[in-house]
């Protein structure tokens, strides 16, 4: 791809947009960043440096005869189709930074890419696959929409034997030639619905990760995922199944406390050492292992990062036990498919800690097991009423205003045995950054007060 001398629009000046900033730098584009935040709202020691370097930038909005006039547009992951629709009517190579990347990679590096999607599960599956390909002895990079950016490692110049991408919906709606030699798809639920129009729409973009495969390229998806009727066409390489039974057509399934493969023989891996909860994570381990053996990881490996991997913060995360009752921080849940995971997998009886800003969508997939095994709701945030209206009337419910207050409640009806768990099904940004901040704070909370509340007895606690 020559880029020396065209004129490129960057779209969005956040992670993405700056590595892809730099990557055209190098490869000799003159960079103009457009971005809708003010121009001091960006990392100032940043911006000056890019200036420096002959960077314009155009801040507060986007300009749509800026789009117009350019011979090239990057748009980064989130960016809504309307800002660039102009350029792309105009007949403008629109493309995102993951496009942009893997257009500079070697045929040797995209043999040996393997790409992960999904709606949840995505950063630990990336995480799970990264980690058994190290451990077999692969040098390997990870990045994409989880860490770093693929344009980051292009313009490293790094030589490694294997590269593990988290990819989004949104990062490929803007794809044309990316392509995995292994490409993992976890699970398609709602989520997002508030920028797609329909599930089908969201699905299309999570089954693009398959469309320029070829004949000798392998498609992981789960055995009964819905959407695969409608785009197995987009589908081009060798599907290969991983689900929660052995029928004959299954190459990674779960059993009891094992993960068997079906590879050249069958293999069998005990799960007694695995630390992550939730038959989710068991399932989301099924995809890695097999996906890690294809692109070459020993069995050794395999039972290595079994019993070493320990996930990450805010994902089913346990923050401790007080008083005899558990708390887990699942902040990562920001939707109701993610919240079903974590209920199906917990020991009852829950106090259930839902809320945040409103995804689209609804909550009704939650009701049975809400039935089942929550004993209290409680609602926080901008969303609390919208879930109300949806999961009144099947336990004990409180509606509160913010997490201080939903902890407060935790902590006044827990009993011992009980497992007060914050897995909101809801954005964060009612309230907080990002989900990360949400489940710190929790965190804090817990640790800050949970000792003291709990150190009382039973019976003064009756009357707290």
């Amino acid at each position: 791809m020559e880029l020396r001398g065209k004129r490129a629009v960057v779209i969005g000046f956040g992670k993405s947009g700056q590595a892809a900033t730099r990557l055209l730098l190098v490869k000799g584009a003159e960079v103009i960043v457009s971005d809708s935040k003010r121009k001091e709202e960006l990392p100032p020691s940043l911006v000056s440096s890019m200036e420096v370097l002959g960077v314009t930038f155009e801040t507060g909005r986007h300009n749509p005869q800026t789009l117009e006039k350019a011979d090239l547009v990057v748009v980064s992951p989130g960016v809504s189709p309307q800002v660039y629709l102009q350029a792309v009517k105009k007949g403008i190579p629109v493309l995102g930074e993951l496009e942009l990347a893997f257009r500079f990679l070697s045929p040797e590096e995209r043999e040996n890419l393997i790409a992960i999607t999904g709606t949840n599960g995505k950063t630990t599956t990336t995480a799970m696959i990264s980690e058994l390909l190290k451990l077999a002895g692969f040098r390997t990079f990870t990045g994409g929409n989880y860490g770093i950016p693929l344009s980051e490692y292009v313009l490293s110049k790094a030589k490694v034997d294997k590269i593990v991408l988290e990819v989004s919906s949104f990062q490929l709606e803007t794809i044309e030639s990316f392509t995995p030699k292994i490409g993992v798809l976890l699970n398609i639920t709602p989520d997002h619905l508030d920028r797609y129009s329909s599930m089908e729409e969201y699905a299309y973009y999570k089954y693009r990760l398959f469309h320029g495969q070829r004949e000798s390229d392998l498609a992981i998806l789960p055995k009964s995922e819905p959407f695969l009727e409608r785009f197995e066409a987009l589908i081009g390489g060798k599907t290969l199944f991983f689900g929660e039974v052995g029928d004959e057509d299954i190459s990674a399934y779960v059993e009891g406390d094992s993960v068997v493969l079906r590879l050249e023989r069958e293999e069998a891996y005990s799960l007694s050492s695995f630390r992550l909860l939730g038959l989710h994570n068991r399932l989301n381990l099924a995809a890695a292992l097999l996906a890690g053996r294809l692109a070459g990881a020993s069995p050794s490996a395999c039972e290595r990062l079994i019993s070493e991997f320990v996930g990450f913060p805010h994902r089913l995360e346990y923050v401790g036990t007080f008083g005899g009752v558990t708390f887990i921080n699942d902040s990562k849940a920001t939707n109701v498919d993610a919240t079903v995971q974590a209920l199906r997998g917990l020991p009852c009886p829950i106090i259930l800690i839902l809320g945040g800003r409103h995804k689209g969508g609804s909550y009704a997939p939650l009701r049975e097991l809400i039935k089942e095994r929550v004993k209290t709701l409680i609602l926080m945030g901008e969303a609390r009423f919208i879930i109300w209206e949806e999961l009144k009337d099947l336990v004990e419910t409180y509606l509160v205003e913010d997490l201080p207050e939903a902890l407060s409640v935790a902590f006044k009806v827990s009993l011992p045995g009980d497992l007060v768990l914050l897995s909101p099904a809801c954005a964060s940004f009612d309230q907080f950054r990002d989900y990360q901040e949400r489940g710190e704070v929790f965190k804090e909370l817990v640790f800050k007060y949970a000792p003291k509340f709990y150190h009382s007895s039973k019976e003064e606690r009756l009357y707290h």
